[in-house]
C-alpha cells in the first residue's frame, strides 16, 4: 500500500548526527527518550524548573536542559507536553527561542490543529505518533518489536521534514511494524474521536457498568468480574490478531449470535446517531473550546466524573484480583 513504510525503507544518515531535545519525561517522553537513545542517538531531555520528572530522568542517566537553553542548542525539538499545558510552554519558553533548520516534532496534532500553537515559517513541523501508550512504546522497543506510528508534515520549510520524521520514528521503533502517513487534522479528528467513543469512552464503561449489573442481580463479585474485566484482555488481543470476521469464527457459535443479536439492540440509530454527534462536536472546535475552560477553571467536571470512577465496587475487586493474580504467576516462575 502506499504510504505506508518499513525498517527496509528507512535508515538513521539524517539524524545520526542531530541533537534530539525531548521535552517532557512523562508518558510519551520518557518511552521517546529512551527508545531514541538506544538507537544510537544523541538525546537530551528539557523539563521546566522544580519539574518532579528531573529527578528521575537524571537517574536514568540523560542529560537534563532547561527548556529555552535546549531548544537554542538543538536541532529536533520533540513537544511530548500535555495538550492542555503544550501552548503556554510554547509560548513562554519555545518560540522565540528557535532558529531556521530545526524542526519541531509533535506526537498528537491537538495544538497545531486548532492554532493553539503557530509555528515561525522557518521550522519544519512534523508528527510522529504511535499508535499506543508511552508504556507499549517501550516495551515493544525493548521486545524487538515497535509500535505502529503515523506521521505527517505540516511545514516544511528545509525539504528534509519527511526524510527526518521518518528516521525518528525508525528510532523508536515505528517503522519495525509500520509506520503511515496522514495529517495533523486527520490525526486530531480521529484521535480525539478513537479516544471519546472507544478507548476512554465505552470500552472502560461498558466494563464497569456490566460489572455493576451482575453484582446487583446477586452474582458472586468474583465471578462477575472475571466475566466482565478480566476476559475482554483476551478479546481484545484475539480481536488485534485476526480481525473481527475472523474472531467470530474463533468463539461458539452460542457466543457468536448471542453477541450479534445483543450488539443489533445495544447499538441502534440512537447509539450511532450519538457517535456522530461526538465527532461533530470534534470537528466543529467545540470539544477544544469546552476541554479548555474546562482546565482553565481548574477540571470541576473531570474531577466529579474521577470521584464517580472512584467510587465504583469494580476497583476494590479489581486491585484485590490483579494482586492475588499476579503473585500466583511469579510463585509459579
Amino acid at each position: 500500500m502506499d504510504n505506508l513504510y518499513f525498517d527496509k525503507d528507512v535508515n538513521l544518515d539524517s539524524i545520526t548526527n542531530l541533537k534530539i531535545f525531548v521535552i517532557g519525561y512523562g508518558n510519551q517522553g520518557k518511552a521517546h527518550a529512551h527508545n531514541l537513545r538506544d538507537s544510537g542517538l544523541n538525546v537530551v531531555v528539557g523539563l521546566r524548573d522544580g519539574s518532579p520528572s528531573a529527578k528521575l530522568a537524571y537517574e536514568d542517566g540523560f542529560d537534563c536542559m532547561d527548556i529555552s537553553a535546549g531548544v537554542m542548542e538543538c536541532d529536533i525539538i520533540s513537544i511530548l507536553i500535555p495538550d492542555q499545558c503544550m501552548a503556554e510552554v510554547f509560548k513562554t519558553e519555545i518560540i522565540e527561542y528557535l532558529s531556521p533548520g530545526k524542526i519541531l516534532i509533535f506526537a498528537h496534532g491537538y495544538n497545531i490543529h486548532f492554532k493553539e500553537i503557530l509555528p515561525p515559517p522557518f521550522v519544519d513541523v512534523g508528527m510522529v505518533a504511535p499508535s499506543g501508550p508511552g508504556h507499549a512504546v517501550r516495551k515493544e522497543f525493548l521486545d524487538g518489536n515497535g509500535v505502529p506510528t503515523l506521521f505527517a508534515v505540516h511545514q516544511d520549510f528545509s525539504g528534509k521534514t519527511k526524510q527526518l520524521i521518518l528516521e525518528y520514528s525508525k528510532a523508536i521503533g515505528g517503522t519495525r511494524i509500520c509506520c503511515f502517513q496522514s495529517t495533523f487534522k486527520e490525526e486530531t479528528e480521529t484521535d480525539l474521536y478513537g479516544e471519546q467513543i472507544s478507548l476512554t469512552g465505552i470500552i472502560p464503561m461498558i466494563i464497569n457498568e456490566s460489572f455493576k449489573v451482575l453484582l446487583e442481580a446477586g452474582y458472586s463479585p468474583t465471578v462477575s468480574w472475571f466475566v466482565s474485566f478480566y476476559e475482554v484482555k483476551n478479546i481484545a488481543d484475539l480481536i488485534s490478531k485476526i480481525g473481527i470476521n475472523d474472531f467470530y469464527k474463533a468463539v461458539s457459535e452460542t457466543a457468536e449470535y448471542g453477541g450479534l443479536r445483543q450488539a443489533d439492540k445495544l447499538i441502534d440509530d440512537k447509539f450511532k446517531n450519538e457517535m456522530k454527534s461526538a465527532l461533530d462536536f470534534i470537528q466543529t472546535g467545540k470539544f477544544h473550546q469546552n476541554w479548555k475552560n474546562e482546565s482553565r477553571t481548574g477540571y470541576p467536571k473531570l474531577k466529579a466524573m474521577r470521584k464517580n470512577l472512584k467510587d465504583s465496587p469494580i476497583n476494590e475487586i479489581t486491585n484485590k484480583m490483579l494482586k492475588i493474580l499476579e503473585q500466583n504467576k511469579s510463585n509459579e516462575s
